[in-house]
């Protein structure tokens, strides 16, 4: 026990992690202490959000079975309002890796990540979600299988998966709003040579049976004279999402476009005028959405890395078909959104991980509709994390 202690209590004075042996135990905490400010056309007197609280706190366990098996576990244990004590605990990560005998291949089993666009490998340097992330195309994890794999000579990385296609927050439920269609992802990123890094993802998915908030329960609608099932679902769902990344000296940039379509299907029953069900038949009605854009991520490294400056464009477009069939922009949903900001690290980990830093990031987002005011946000966050190696007994 006193050999344990002692070997975890130096791995958090060093702030480093290990590479894991056979039999040996990992734990790891990242802390998100943040501040939000936000507020209309920059009226920093008047603000419409101002809070203290714990973006992310993970606990991490990883295990070293044998030299071919490995798994992790990840909770996040984080401020929320959806309970009176203020605070709420999610399952992030669950999952087995197992090493296949095709060499730098490996498959894995459980809740992981989604390898679709910049999701999967965004550190979070610039402290804001990814695009895709942002934007709700696809959560960061979700329970399923994949196999991942290295292309020889460090030319890069690849990975397939099938999933559930709900994300992290969402397993089996009894009502059937949980997708019965995997959904399908496949990436690859390729490394020419040395500061490149080219890539491209796909998602498919034949239907998503997610709850829409206009289908969690039967509702009248008084115009179509409807009644909706709690059955609606997504279907074709396909996105695409090329990235790449320049990286010279101390200064890197980072980029992606997404591209992402989808037709929402609605069932009901017709009804008359007081909502009452004229006809048993269920109906069904399609309307298409269509949804891209691009964010672009300028870095650059000072002081020896202790100074990071980080600047963000985004752009995004949703649009809807109409009754002509055309399909129009939607725009109020759709934005454009400029950042800039900096994080200092007092302490980093192994790789240059972050150990311990501040970041201050101001956003501002702007509908298309030119009517509506730009909407600022500004976020200072203490960001915290340690690595601690278990020995076995």
């Amino acid at each position: 026990m006193k050999k344990t202690v002692f070997v975890l209590l130096t791995a958090l004075l060093a702030g480093s992690a290990f590479a894991l042996n056979k039999g040996e135990t990992e734990l790891e905490n990242n802390g998100w202490f943040r501040y939000t400010a936000g507020t209309t056309n920059f009226d920093f007197a008047n603000l419409t959000r101002s809070d203290f609280l714990l973006e992310r706190g993970y606990i991490r366990l990883s295990h070293q079975w044998t030299t071919d098996l490995f798994s992790k576990m990840t909770v996040d244990v984080l401020s929320s309002s959806a309970y009176s004590d203020g605070a709420s605990i999610r399952l992030k990560e669950a999952y087995v890796d197992y090493n296949l005998p095709l060499k730098e291949t490996k498959f894995t089993a459980g809740l992981q990540k989604n390898y679709f666009s910049l999701i999967y490998s965004w550190d979070y340097t610039n402290l804001e979600k990814s695009l895709g992330d942002k934007e709700g195309v696809l959560a960061s994890a979700d329970y399923g299988l994949s196999l991942n794999g290295y292309l020889p000579k460090g030319l890069g990385e690849w990975q397939v998966g099938a999933y559930n296609g709900e994300g992290y927050k969402r397993a089996y439920a009894a009502n059937g709003l949980v997708n019965i269609d995997p959904q399908y992802i496949a990436n690859l990123r390729l490394t020419p040579f040395a500061g490149v890094q080219l890539g491209s993802s796909v998602l498919l998915n034949k239907s998503d049976r997610s709850a829409f908030k206009n289908s969690t329960t039967n509702y009248y609608k008084a115009r179509s004279q409807q009644v909706a099932l709690p059955d609606t679902a997504s279907i074709s769902r396909f996105g695409l999402a090329p990235m790449a990344k320049l990286a010279f000296g101390p200064v890197s940039l980072l980029g992606e476009y997404i591209d992402f379509a989808y037709t929402r299907q609605y069932h009901y029953y017709a009804s008359d005028t007081l909502g009452a069900v004229t006809d048993s038949t269920k109906l069904a009605s399609e309307k298409k959405y269509h949804q891209s854009g691009l964010s672009i991520v300028p870095v650059v490294s000072l002081l020896k890395k202790k100074l990071e400056l980080v600047g963000r464009y985004d752009m995004w477009n949703v649009k809807a078909e109409g009754a002509d069939k055309s399909m129009a922009l939607d725009s109020a949903k759709s934005h454009t959104l400029i950042g800039a900001g900096f994080n200092w690290h007092f302490a980093r980990r192994e790789k240059g991980k972050p150990g311990c830093e501040l970041q201050l990031m101001w956003e501002r987002e702007q509908a298309v509709n030119k009517a509506a005011k730009p909407k600022d946000q500004i976020m200072a966050q203490f960001r915290f994390e340690w690595t601690g190696l278990i020995l076995p007994q």
